[in-house]
């Protein structure tokens, strides 16, 4: 289809039929009796707009998007923005004057059909033209009803108005408000992550809140304040918020820093004043839940609230606990859960104790602190569950097989140890064992004697012992239930004599000395000795074989040599000029045999 005549890109429905009426030497009221197109007539609309279509050569897609229609009971819309009815100026034909000039000099055949009505001039919050940096005019002749507007007629009547004024139009201040909302409205694309997903009214209704409450003027109605206070302070909040969510985080932030000292309700729903209540009534609607989860979000990250507090819905991730958010999820009493904040050093000083709700901890910190206070078992549960003595429970301690914390810990619970690290415990040695009861295997009080049970238990975590669990279908293990190997127990215990050492017994026999000889000669670095440990747990004294060979072999005891007590008064005689090696008096002498 060749347009023959197509519409603006900005240009409202309404201003263009008028155009394409004066193309067609006419009037907008006359074209629109003769043709039967009637564009304010709801009903017939679509198939007026397609007639339209079909006479101007454009599509009715092309023309549909343009026309300025309710969309419920409060808005318009325009171009594909919800516009408040109550912003919408239809009582007379508003401009701007060098705009409209401008349109005329092109000239041709008809030049008041190149007059066209731009969609930014139709809101009555968008005062000047951001292109020529006037103020916008409203001719003074008024429409003669709701069903004659017609723009370009208006204009032509009244068109010594439109000169003299862009003859003497002065040049205005442009804010970032001005340019945004108007290129915005006419189509123009804009560049705010923030404001650009919201719908117009909306987004002009943020910036007015915004720069109300960086202002003062939340401290009344908005609706009490004059338009011209209105405007002010939407271009101050346009301001604020003029690089999108960077600046409405360095607003809320601001925001926050004010909430110091004020009472409990400021940090729950109301936190954030008329914003937040503009948000929380419209959080459902199209076009707000980013800015509804962003604000969301950052007060999650700068207060304790979560969402059972049903701030702006039930969304969200709870960042930070209070005491008395802490009760409500946890049911921990507030007493309680400051004795354990205390002790962890989160409250400094509880003589003038902060506020419940005042109370700010990272929920992780907060998750860590409760998740160890119920995993937290008395000394009692570690004995019942592990049939231990106390004293056995202890060692482990020490051993750091458990951990606990001190017999009292500082905020006065007496929760010491850790069920499920004693029930990992548990796990881990049913994992480990073998099934049946082996020959030779014991219960671990039966090695007592010459290795403890802590060092047992370490054994058969490390995998030197090999143990079994003996017990009834059902039960829990305990450490009662484990049977370990005694030979492998000694041998890891070092119990018996190593190879190549004999024991102080041997000693007696073969040099037929008492012991007390064979410690003095042991002493004098006679044989080669170590310690070990015997079947009964104590420590003793081993000789190396080949030491006590080397001293045989050039050593010989006085009662070996006298070869019993008969003998004693006979052999004195025979060494009686023989000086002994080592005399430890009496008959405890020992002779060289050369």
């Amino acid at each position: 289809m060749v347009n023959r005549f197509p519409i603006k890109s900005s240009e409202t429905l309404l201003g263009f039929a008028a155009r394409y009426a004066r193309e067609r030497n006419t009037r907008l009221p006359q074209f629109m009796r003769l043709t039967g197109i009637k564009i304010w007539h709801y009903p017939s609309f679509d198939a007026t707009v397609s007639r339209l279509a079909a006479m101007s050569g454009n599509t009715f897609e092309e023309l549909a998007i343009h026309a300025l229609r309710m969309e419920d009971g409060w808005r318009h819309k325009l171009l594909g923005e919800l516009i408040d009815r109550r912003d919408v100026v239809r009582d007379a034909a508003r401009y701007c004057p060098r705009c409209l000039t401008e349109d005329h000099a092109q000239g041709g055949r008809r030049p008041f059909t190149n007059v066209f009505c731009r969609a930014a001039w139709m809101h009555a919050r968008i005062e000047v033209c951001s292109e020529h940096r006037i103020q916008l005019h409203t001719i003074s002749q008024k429409y003669p009803g709701y069903a004659g507007e017609d723009f370009t007629s208006a204009v032509m009547d009244n068109w010594a108005e439109v000169t003299s004024a862009a003859a003497n139009a002065m040049p205005v201040e442009i804010t970032g408000y001005d340019r945004y909302f108007s290129q915005r409205l006419n189509g123009v694309a804009t560049s705010n992550d923030l404001l650009d997903d919201m719908p117009f009214y909306a987004a002009l209704r943020i910036c007015e809140i915004v720069g109300a409450m960086a202002t003062g003027g939340d401290r009344q109605a908005l609706s009490r304040h004059s338009f011209e206070a209105l405007q002010v302070m939407s271009k101050t909040g346009f301001d604020l918020l003029s690089e999108g969510y960077v600046g409405l985080r360095a607003f809320l932030e601001k925001m926050d820093s004010l909430d110091v000292g004020n009472d409990d309700k400021s940090v729950g729903t109301r936190l954030y004043g008329k914003l937040y209540g503009y948000l929380y009534d419209n959080a459902d609607r199209p076009g707000f839940a980013a800015v509804v989860n962003f604000v969301r979000d950052h007060a999650f990250g700068a207060h304790p609230l979560g969402p059972e507090n049903n701030f702006l819905g039930h969304g969200g991730v709870r960042k930070f606990h209070s005491v008395r958010s802490a009760f409500t999820e946890y049911g921990i009493h507030p007493v309680t859960m400051r004795k354990l904040l205390t002790a962890e050093g989160l409250l400094d000083d509880e003589t003038s104790p902060v506020r419940d709700l005042k109370v700010s901890i990272d929920v992780g910190t907060m998750e860590r602190i409760i998740a160890s206070w119920k995993d937290s078992v008395p000394m009692t549960f570690a004995r019942e569950r592990l049939d231990a003595s106390p004293q056995v429970i202890r060692q482990l301690v020490d051993a750091r097989i458990l951990s606990a914390a001190t017999e009292k810990s500082d905020h006065d619970l007496k929760r010491l140890f850790s069920r499920a690290e004693i029930e990992g415990l548990v796990a881990r040695l049913d994992s480990l064992a073998t099934s049946g009861d082996a020959p030779g295997m014991v219960p671990l009080k039966n090695c007592v004697p010459f290795m403890s049970f802590v060092d047992q238990l370490r054994g058969i975590l490390e995998g030197r012992i090999p143990f079994s669990v003996s017990k009834s279908d059902g039960k829990s293990t305990t450490l009662e239930h484990l049977l370990v190997d005694i030979n492998a127990v000694k041998a890891v215990a070092g119990v018996g004599i190593p190879g190549g050492y004999v024991a102080t017994n041997f000693m007696t026999t073969r040099l037929v000395a008492l012991a007390d000889t064979v410690i003095r000669l042991a002493s004098a670095g006679v044989f080669e000795t170590i310690q070990y440990r015997s079947g009964n747990g104590l420590t003793v004294t081993a000789y190396s074989e080949e030491s006590v060979r080397a001293f045989l072999k050039d050593h010989i005891t006085f009662r070996k040599l006298a070869r019993g007590k008969e003998h004693y008064a006979k052999t004195e005689k025979r060494v009686s000029g023989v000086t002994p090696v080592y005399d430890f008096g009496g008959f405890e002498q020992n002779l060289s045999q050369s």
